[in-house]
């Protein structure tokens, strides 16, 4: 999801506060809590437009797939 798709999205709920940001490190901490199934969340994060969120989820792949 892009900024301004998360802006339009969360516009007037509680997620605002947190910044997308906040919401996609929910997403990368999956390394110590996700399982296999989440390997797709992790891969599309790769892709993400901030360092430590594709650095984070390089760690959270290589933990949850070995």
């Amino acid at each position: 999801m892009s900024q301004s798709e998360f802006g339009a999205r969360s516009n007037g709920s509680a997620v605002k506060r947190a910044k997308r940001r906040g919401l996609v490190w929910n997403a990368v901490v999956l390394g110590n809590v996700g399982a296999r199934d989440d390997v797709p969340v992790l891969e599309a994060a790769m892709r993400h437009d901030e360092l430590f969120v594709r650095e984070h989820a390089a760690w959270s792949l290589r933990t949850l797939t070995g």
